[in-house]
């Protein structure tokens, strides 16, 4: 198996792993929530260096539909860090809530509507509430999906804000 090859986990594996499906064996679920979102093979067996059926198991939940391979990225380590971006002050209250609506809708989709991090941004009402609130959302998605797919959102969320 290719040792830059990224991994994710899809829908079913997020499933599998925050619904409690317990369809898996014990040992195929551990390197499903070790997958995460955005690791590569060489950091998986890393993480998992006792594991001698690795690539056997990997190649399961490929073929199961619980992880994916994703095109070749750079490391974590190596993929640059966006910190929290502030959004222009003076942006128009439309650029805010299309902003606002980016976020809910990325957040929806990844983490779910009962997040408090999704609550807090869904009453948001300002540019200093949406900058307060962000790196929260920004935080949830890292944990939960991926650091990349977060800073895509912050990223995506400050071209709204500047428009």
């Amino acid at each position: 198996m290719d040792m830059t090859m990224h991994l994710s986990r899809t829908d079913k594996g997020r499933e599998e792993i925050f619904n409690l499906g317990h369809t898996l064996r014990p040992r195929h679920r551990q390197i499903l929530f070790s997958v995460g979102n955005g690791i590569s093979f060489s950091e998986l067996r890393g993480k998992l260096p006792n594991c001698a059926d690795l690539e056997a198991m990997v190649n399961d939940l490929l073929q199961s539909g619980f992880i994916q391979a994703l095109r070749n990225m750079a490391t974590p380590q190596s993929a640059p860090v966006i910190q929290a971006t502030s959004a222009v002050p003076t942006s128009s209250p439309e650029s805010l809530e299309a902003a606002r609506s980016y976020v809910l809708e990325f957040m929806a989709a990844l983490v779910g509507v009962k997040s408090p991090a999704y609550r807090q941004m869904s009453e948001i009402k300002d540019v200093a509430g949406f900058n307060a609130v962000l790196p929260m959302c920004r935080r949830v998605i890292a944990a939960v999906a991926s650091p990349h797919q977060a800073a895509e959102m912050e990223t995506e969320a400050a071209k709204r804000m500047a428009v």
